[in-house]
């Protein structure tokens, strides 16, 4: 996936804690979302677990006597009797409630097979079931050991009972809406009125500006920062719900209060992170960008603290890279009893740099690039506190805030007419406001322009009047905007040259059966070493896989192969018209400029691979091949009517080169077009890619420089036309091309002439070749008489022994 897009997982569960009476259907909600601008890319849908997983307790835990790492567990599932089962898992232990997977219960392995339980000898000891860890059921990617049930669970009850069927969404985000990165804002998307959203619970704190616990001197990178001190908390595993929340959207709990700041991340899009009070020195943070140092981070990644990047640090030291990553030394554990909990509001621009910096991307850091809504704070923070209070207990000793707690509004004027012209809608002024204040904004007042309106907090990508517009687009629906009737539109009868000539490339490369692919113009720099030493760095990468700019098209093309292939799809025709870079030599540049140390070459790359014909009965199951590929190069250059004129040239036999004679100024000479070639197998390994490649490159100036719109139609010879064979010993290192450019160009008499024999042989240590021609001989005013014939075959075999050292073996 492009690095600018987040694909971000939404529980459809979790959604409904916010829209309480929302009743989705999948279908129609995913329609929803994507018609609004959010693409969903996958559906999961939870299965809940077979009947025969039971709730069981464990009454006994002996070691196994033949195994160092296995326990022979006695379970109760509330059968007569108890179950013997042997267990590798580290948590087991007496009294606990777990699931168990009892004889005939059918589980899911990672492969997707099942797997159904059967009595069995572990190790010489009979086991009569599972006791299940929640990978094992389907239910999250945790092996870390079995599940721990809450006491509420009744022995013998299935634990499908327990659980709730959910579907999570996969949403592919764009940069410029940080304020859908979470379940509230996709809740907003999805009401009728923002006073349907229920907001989690919140604790009635009390924030003062006073104090010494929270000092900002770096304002420009902090504007809010709330820090509130709990104490006597009891750090501890989270509740079942909680847990399952996180799991659903792939995130592993840890503790409860870590996993308390990771739920109020994806709920409300507020990063936050908890600190243990006491390993901070003077228990107190300071924002600041004027430090140097270093510390463990979270990752157990050594993090370098430079000059310009905003910290949190404690009295003395860096402890955490401000909206990136806490540190390992001061983070919560099962130890700590007084925590200090971080809700702050991060400049976009500072954490950019200080994430790059770092090399770390969190999806704390992710959120404060792009714009967290600056007025969350206070309310997350009261709302992070009561579930901190109700799950880890504890009391709020402090609670400090520094900075802006709710800044200003925007205000922006919105002019309907403007809208409806720019739109071609007819949509009335009511309908607009509407759709507006659904999603949040406010009208504060109206003039005889249009209206003033309020932009909410959290929509820090609506700058002007065309955001708003394009809201008004947007949900109004794109689909449900037509062509205006009084659109008027002038065509061409006659067009001698495409007017954009690479979309002309497109659409015949597409009619000839290959679909086109966009891909990144920055890449990796190992992987455009692969195909240059010449390679271009970028002076401001936004990520380490994005270092330089691509210098061909061809690694680009892999990447989408490979991940094409990963995901079934192994018959691919693909094509990208694109730009490629690289630096230029010293002395190959024109001027000592900053700019001619540069190249960038516009070019088509098409790639093949796969079968050569769908997968069906009545069609054989050939592979692609080179020859594939070198036709369809030939058909693109018969559609740009250059095959005539066009020459191959071969390398060898995984590579040819086709050429063109093109004529600038009053000379003329022959340009490289391209190469086809089918790519080696320690290219493809590193792109993980195990079956043939083949691509042809082509430079779309030189296609340009030598298309011609306009073809001249050529009656046939109402004379006879004469054709004759000419057989030739062309000597070794002489190419067949130049030998039939020699004689198309003896004489104008000489309309085809076509390769129909080559045979090689080996004479004095030289290779010689006999090749056969097949001549094509007409006049256009006459009938050709033998003598005029003769001539032009005599001054063939004389012009070829000059210039070639061919000579003619038969006529």
């Amino acid at each position: 996936m492009n690095a600018d897009f987040l694909l971000m997982k939404i529980s459809v569960n979790w959604l409904k804690d916010f829209l309480p009476s929302f009743s989705p259907d999948i279908p129609s909600l995913v329609d929803r979302l994507t018609f609004l601008g959010l693409e969903v890319e996958e559906v999961h849908e939870t299965v809940l677990p077979d009947e025969r997983v039971l709730v069981g307790r464990i009454l006994e835990v002996a070691p196994h006597p033949d195994a160092d790492r296995l326990r022979l567990c006695m379970v109760d599932t509330g059968a007569a009797e108890p179950l013997q089962i042997v267990c590798g898992a580290p948590n087991v232990k007496p009294e606990m409630l777990v699931p168990v997977a009892t004889a005939g219960a059918c589980l899911a392995v990672e492969d997707g097979k099942p797997f159904v339980i059967k009595p069995s000898k572990i190790r010489g000891q009979k086991s009569f079931g599972m006791i299940c860890a929640a990978d094992e059921l389907g239910l999250s990617g945790d092996h870390s050991g079995v599940m721990e049930l809450e006491e509420a669970c009744v022995v013998g009850e299935p634990f499908a009972r327990y659980l709730k069927a959910d579907t999570v969404l996969e949403i592919a985000v764009t940069p410029n809406r940080p304020d859908v990165l979470s379940h509230l804002g996709i809740a907003r998307e999805l009401v009728v009125s923002p006073s349907d959203i229920a907001m989690p619970d919140a604790a009635p704190v009390e924030f003062s500006a006073t104090g010494s616990r929270v000092e900002i001197l770096d304002g420009a990178a902090c504007s809010s920062y709330a820090a509130i001190v709990i104490e006597g908390v009891k750090v501890g595993p989270s509740p079942a719900w909680l847990s399952a929340r996180l799991e659903s959207i792939g995130l592993r709990p840890k503790n409860n209060i870590v996993d308390i700041t990771n739920y109020m991340l994806h709920a409300l899009g507020q990063p936050m992170h908890a600190f243990d009070l006491h390993t901070l020195e003077g228990e107190r943070v300071v924002v600041r960008s004027d430090i140097e140092g270093e510390f463990m981070a979270l990752n157990q990644q050594l993090c370098r603290v430079e000059k310009g990047m905003p910290v949190i640090c404690d009295a003395h030291r860096p402890v955490a890279i401000a909206g990136v990553m806490g540190g390992l030394d001061s983070a919560v554990t099962e130890e700590s009893r007084d925590i200090l909990l971080e809700v702050a509001s991060f400049s976009s621009s500072p954490i950019r740099r200080s994430a790059r910096l770092a090399g770390i991307s969190s999806d704390s850091s992710y959120r404060f690039e792009r714009g967290v809504d600056p007025s969350l704070t206070l309310p997350a923070a009261r709302s992070a506190v009561a579930m901190i209070l109700d799950l880890a207990g504890g009391r709020v000793a402090e609670a400090c805030h520094k900075g802006e707690a709710s800044p200003p509004l925007r205000e922006v004027l919105f002019r309907p007419l403007k809208a409806n012209a720019l739109l071609g809608t007819d949509i009335s002024e009511a309908s607009m406001q509407a759709m507006l204040e659904r999603i949040g904004f406010r009208v504060l007042s109206r003039t005889d322009e249009g209206m003033n309106i309020a932009v909410p907090s959290f929509r820090v990508d609506v700058i002007g009047e065309i955001d708003l517009i394009e809201e008004v687009a947007r949900l109004h629906g794109y689909d449900n905007i037509t062509a205006s009737p009084r659109m008027a539109a002038t065509y061409p009868i006659h067009r001698s040259i495409p007017e954009f000539f690479p979309d002309f490339l497109r659409s015949i490369m597409v009619a000839l059966n290959f679909r086109e692919v966009l891909t990144n113009p920055l890449m990796k720099r190992e992987e455009a070493e692969l195909f240059s030493d010449r390679v271009v760095a970028a002076l401001n990468p936004i990520s380490e896989g994005l270092e330089v700019l691509r210098p061909s098209l061809v690694p680009g093309m892999l990447k989408v192969m490979a991940h094409n292939i990963r995901h079934g799809n192994r018959d691919m025709r693909l094509f990208e018209v694109a730009s490629s870079f690289q630096t230029v030599p010293d002395d190959e540049r024109a001027s000592s400029a900053s700019l001619d140390a540069f190249s960038e070459k516009e070019g088509l790359v098409f790639a093949l691979s796969g079968s050569r014909f769908p997968r069906s009965w009545n069609q054989p199951t050939d592979g692609i091949d080179f020859y594939d590929a070198l036709g369809a190069a030939q058909m693109l250059l018969e559609k740009l009517n250059l095959l005539d004129k066009s020459a191959v040239n071969i390398y060898n036999e995984n590579t040819v080169s086709i050429d063109l004679p093109l004529m600038a100024g009053k000379k003329s000479g022959t340009v490289r077009v391209g190469l086809v070639q089918q790519l080696q197998r320690e290219v493809l390994s590193r792109f993980g890619i195990e079956q043939d490649v083949f691509v042809a490159v082509l430079d779309v100036s030189v296609l340009e420089a030598g298309f011609t719109p306009v073809v001249a139609y050529e009656p046939p010879s109402k004379f006879p036309v004469v054709q004759r064979d000419l057989s030739f010993i062309l000597p070794g290192g002489v190419s067949v091309q130049s030998l039939v450019d020699l004689v198309r160009e003896s004489d104008g008499l000489i309309r085809n002439v076509s390769v129909f024999d080559v045979f090689e042989r080996q004479s004095g240590g030289e290779g010689e070749r006999s090749v056969a021609l097949g001549l094509d001989i007409a006049d256009y005013g006459r009938t050709l008489q033998d003598e005029r014939i003769n001539d032009i075959v005599l001054a063939i075999g004389n012009s070829a022994e000059s210039k070639l050292g061919a000579v003619i073996r038969q006529v």
